[in-house]
């Protein structure tokens, strides 16, 4: 199982993550998001990292926007919170679902990107509100879904028992929005990977 750290905001969070064993760092290009960054940022994030991969996460933005994103601060690859006209090209592929009810799941059914993201459905925001979902929801077979939504260090262990392809945690190890906060970070792992 995969752990994706997501609302990276510092290269020194991100260095953090990847120190610990995170395979994923996301980082927010939302600008309604408390934890968006910019290009220069970004490019800095990714300049400090060695192994780790790291997600853009985008809502607002064109394909076209996205794939000048993708290749300037070299993303591995993109989460989109809402379906494009075409997939974009340079990356991996992640669509977002927000999940309210079992109808949320349909665009698992219809759309074919390379993983899908599982996150609580919240009116206010599209993510990073350590809110979970019902989690009996999701289909048996994960293989190919990013778990996301309200994980921290005392639910990890349940969300790992779901086989997932990766798991997501982002408020569930912050002191603040966009702040990763060691302590936490630490225990997620040790629960992660107990």
């Amino acid at each position: 199982m995969k752990i994706k750290i997501c609302g990276i905001t510092s290269a020194a969070d991100a260095r953090m993550a990847e120190s610990l064993g995170a395979d994923y760092v996301g980082i927010i290009f939302a600008k309604a998001s408390p934890r968006c960054v910019d290009l220069p940022a970004a490019v800095a994030i990714a300049a400090g990292l060695a192994t780790v991969r790291l997600v853009g996460v985008f809502v607002e933005q064109s394909v076209d926007e996205i794939e000048r994103i993708v290749e300037r601060a070299g993303l591995h690859a993109v989460q989109l919170y809402r379906q494009p006209k075409r997939p974009p090209e340079g990356a991996v592929y992640i669509l977002a679902i927000r999940v309210r009810d079992r109808s949320s799941l349909k665009a698992m059914e219809s759309s074919a990107p390379d993983y899908f993201l599982t996150d609580a459905h919240h009116e206010q925001a599209m993510g990073g509100t350590g809110q979970t979902f019902e989690w009996s929801l999701l289909p048996r077979q994960l293989d190919k879904v990013f778990l996301s939504g309200g994980i921290d260090a005392d639910n990890v262990r349940g969300a790992r028992q779901l086989n997932p392809y990766a798991i997501d945690v982002c408020s569930g190890v912050e002191s603040r929005p966009g702040i990763k906060d060691q302590g936490k970070l630490e225990q997620f792992f040790e629960e992660a990977r107990a």
